[in-house]
Order: structure tokens, then sequence, then C-alpha cells
């Protein structure tokens, strides 16, 4: 299969794949969106809950409130100053007896009241007894309050009741008709600034402003904090307890009742207890955890699977370079073959050429199959060494001299420099499969007439074979990366040269395997030396 096709259609199939997980990273991105959608509307659910139980709790007191205020302060307290004298235009209106009177119907608020008065609407006069009143309230009475009748109130039965003059206290009053137009009055009594606290007080300690079963029987006080306001938005009374919370609510008692405005704020320890459930813990930093997890998986998978595209194009690279390799040495196996064959030699020369010939390429379908088979051996398991006791300058002159003749087929010659015996612990199977490897790179990448030196030397307990040949060297960029399996230069990628691209990958395994190192340098005068050291003493 061509390299072009092999391209194609590993673009085809990373694609797909690449569209898969793009798919899959999109449908878990809908999926957090979704959930934290869920959360935020229950989240928004539970708040309308909340704030909808404050508002219930509001209404509740205020009606409380109006309750408490009707049949403590309005009625009997009116009841009390219309039976002293207060219905009556130019009658006496005694604070003394107003007390008498109050005692003996029970009127709790009879201590608060500073005044009581009386406004003739015939005559315009205003009639004031009590010695805690107002500096401002007779001018108050004629002014205010008979502008505030005479616009929203009017003639009826109806009690009422208004802020006081600059906001001092309240002022509780009652139009009282009569078959005379001349006799109609206004009548009514102030209540000093707090003299309604008791009421609020009770209105809140009189019953739940919620069922029990949502507050679990808990007092008022701890549930909720109560104030109530004034029609001008200031604060008249306020509850002990004071909390701080998003879910609160008002419900005003009306403008019969100066506009007064009960305030109800949830205590936000309590609040989780008022909701079946309790709050809903938030999502977002769980869902943000999975969709990051979900993102670095996502791109993981493209990191692998982009691996995977390049190691499976190595792969054809690498079985197009090693069918290459070995169809050369066949072919040419081949043809000297048939020519001994048919007896088409002419002379001894050639017949011994053609020998040659067939030996050498012998040697290198031999060596190109010791290499695969060593590599497919280390992907499956770690190389094992066998070492023995070796002279390794020895080792290193049997590999040259069994190499020369593919070095002198490239026009090429191999020199070794060694110190005499060495010896030291290696595998000689596998050094010299290593040692192969080197000079077949040598000579393959060199150019003609080059001289490839294989060099032997010990010192410091090291072992170190160096190949050195003329070519045109390893780039630095390539220097770390030429070690790697089916790895070719970008120069040599697309040349003639053939290569399996696991020669050098395998002379590492093997160096590895001895417990050495591997590296390459740059050759002074052009040219690069491939090293291989390993311990002495195995």
């Amino acid at each position: 299969m061509a390299p072009g096709t092999v391209s194609s259609r590993l673009g085809r199939s990373t694609a797909f794949v690449g569209v898969l997980l793009v798919g899959a990273l999109a449908l878990a991105g809908l999926l957090a969106y979704q959930a934290f959608d869920a959360s935020r509307s229950h989240a928004a659910a539970v708040h309308k809950t909340l704030g909808e139980q404050a508002q219930f709790a509001a209404w509740e007191y205020a009606n409380t409130v109006r309750r408490t205020l009707d049949a403590k302060v309005l009625y009997l307290g009116l009841d009390v100053v219309a039976g002293c004298g207060g219905k009556v235009p130019g009658a006496l209106l005694s604070m003394d007896t107003v007390r008498t009177a109050a005692r003996a119907w029970e009127w709790t608020t009879v201590d608060a009241v500073s005044s009581v008065f009386r406004l003739d609407l015939a005559s315009g006069s205003v009639a004031i007894e009590g010695k805690g009143a107002p500096a401002h309230l007779e001018h108050w009475i004629e002014t205010e309050l008979r502008t505030h009748f005479d616009a929203s109130a009017g003639p009826g039965w109806q009690p009422r009741m208004l802020e006081g003059p600059e906001g001092d206290g309240f002022v509780a009053y009652r139009f009282a008709p009569d078959d005379r137009r001349d006799a109609e009055v206004v009548y009514g009594f102030h209540v000093r600034r707090g003299g309604l606290d008791p009421h609020f007080t009770y209105s809140l300690a009189s019953s739940p402003l919620l069922p029990e079963g949502l507050t679990g029987g808990r007092p008022n006080e701890q549930v909720f904090a109560v104030s109530m306001e004034s029609g001008k938005g200031r604060t008249v009374w306020a509850a002990d307890t004071h909390y701080v919370s998003d879910f609160e609510a008002r419900d005003t008692l009306g403008a019969r009742y100066a506009g007064l405005t009960a305030r109800v704020v949830v205590n936000p320890e309590v609040a989780p207890s008022l909701v079946i459930g309790g709050f809903p813990q938030s999502r977002l930093p769980l869902i943000l955890t999975l969709l990051v997890l979900t993102t670095g998986l996502v791109a993981g998978a493209f990191w692998q699977l982009r691996r995977e595209t390049e190691l499976a194009q190595l792969r054809a690279d690498f079985v197009s370079g090693v069918s290459h390799e070995l169809r050369t040495p066949l072919a040419q196996i081949r043809m000297f073959g048939e020519t001994l064959l048919l007896d088409r030699v002419r002379t001894d020369e050639e017949r011994r050429r053609s020998l040659e010939i067939i030996v050498n390429e012998s040697q290198r379908l031999t060596h190109q199959v010791g290499n695969v088979l060593l590599y497919s051996r280390s992907e499956r398991e770690a190389v094992r060494a066998d070492c023995v006791e070796t002279d390794v300058a020895a080792l290193a002159e049997e590999v040259a001299e069994a190499f020369r003749p593919l070095a002198a087929a490239a026009e090429q010659d191999i020199v070794v420099s060694a110190e005499g015996p060495l010896t030291a612990c290696v595998d000689p199977r596998l050094m010299r499969q290593a040692l192969l490897n080197l000079l077949d790179n040598a000579v393959k990448y060199g150019p003609a007439g080059q001289t490839v030196a294989l060099g032997v030397t010990g010192r410091l307990g090291v072992v170190r074979f160096s190949v050195e040949d003329e070519g045109e060297g390893v780039s630095e960029r390539d220097k770390g990366r030429i070690w790697q399996p089916y790895f070719r230069s970008e120069r040599h990628r697309e040349s003639s040269t053939a290569g399996s691209g696991i020669g050098l990958s395998v002379v590492r395994e093997v160096a590895e395997a001895h417990g050495g190192t591997t590296r390459v340098e740059s050759r002074e005068g052009g040219g690069a030396r491939f090293v291989v050291e390993v311990p002495r003493l195995g």
C-alpha cells in the first residue's frame, strides 16, 4: 500500500474520531449546563418559597396587630374618651376621668396616653386636656387632622389613626355626628412615642406566624426578626432579635392604621429548616470539576489519537523501509543465484564475485532480520543481557571484518582503533548487533569514499565504543530524537536512502540492557560520532 494511501486513510479515521470526541465534549458541556440550570432553578424555587413564607408571616403579623389595636386601643380608647365628654361640644374633658374609666375597663394603653382632644367642626375650636400633650398638637389638629379628615375620612363611625405631629407618637380619632349639623365633632387621644410597643410585642408572642409544622414549634422570635415602620419608613418599634437575611417581606396595616407597615426578616440559620430538604447545595464546583476532567480526558484522547496516528504512520514508514531493505538483497541474491544456476559466468573471477555478492547480501539480510527480531522482543519485554567476560577489542575487529564487504560495496572503508586486548562483561550477541547497526548507519548515510572509524577504549571502569563517519552529521534538534523508534530526520524521510528507523533504537536498548548510555556528538571536520558506553564489570 502506498504511503499516500495510508496517510489518507489515517487522516479520515483521525478526523472521524476527532469529530466524535468534540461531540462528546459538547454533549458533556450541554449536560453540565443542564445540571447547573436545574440546580439554579431549584435554588430559585427555594428562595421563592422562603420569600412567600416571609410574606405570609408579615401578613399574619399585620392582621394580628390590626386586631390587637382594634380591641385594646382604637375602639376601647375612643369609647372611653367619648364617655368622658369627648362627643359633646363644650363638655369638660378630664384626663383623671379618662384614666379612671380606662382602668375600670382594663385599657392597658391608658398610661401611654398623653392627652385627649375634641375638634368642634362647626366652630373650629379645639379642646385639649393633658399635661403631656406635644407642643404643636393643637395646631396639628386644626390643620393636619382637619385636612386629613375632610379629604379621606368624611362622616362615618370607623376610628382611624395618624402619626402624631413631628412623628411624636400616634393620634387616634373618630367622627361623632349629631342630628344638628353644628354639633359635629372629631374626638380622640394622643399616644406617646413607644406607647403602642406593648401591643406590637403582644401581637408577636400571641400566635405563631407560620404553622408549627414548618417552624418546629420555635417561638416567633427565633424564626423572625419583626419590626414596625411608620408610613414614612421610620422604624417605630423592633423586636429584641435582629437578623440579616435575603428573605424578608413587608405588609401594611393600611391607611386606617397610620400606614404602619410590618417588616419580617427570616432567621438565616433557621431558614433551611423551613423548606423540605433544606437549601440546595451549590453544584457549580462539582459541575466545573467534572467539566474540567472531561475536557482533560478529551484533550488526553486527542493527544493519544495524535500519537497513535503518528505511530501508525511511523510503522507504515517502517514496513516500507524494511520491505525496501529486504527486497534489494533478495533481488541481488536471486539475480546472481540465477546467473550461477544458468552457468552464465565466463570466468572463475566472475563466479567468485557472484558468490561474494550472494554472501554479502545474505549477511545484510541476516543483519536486518536480527534487528527486527531484537526490536520486536524489546517491545514485548525488556531486553536482558547475558553478560560474559569478553575481549571487546577482538569483538570489534570481528564485527568490522564481517561488515567490510558491505562497506566495500558502497566504496567505503572501515578502520578499527582498539587498545590491545580489552576485556569487559558484555553480551557478545547483543553488542555485535549494536555495533553492526552503528556501522550500517554510518555506511548508509555517509558519502562514497569515506572511512568509517570504529574505536574501543576503556577508562575508569567504563568501556567506550565509538563509530565516526564523514556524512552530514546530526542536527542539534534531532540529537535527542534519533534514538526513538521509527524516527527519520526530515532530510532523509523523502530521500532514496532506505531505512527501517529502528537501528539506533536497538542500539539504545542494548546499551540500557548493559546499564550503559548512548549519545551522538558532532565530529570535527564534519560527520557524526555515535558513542556507546557500558560498565566494564557486569
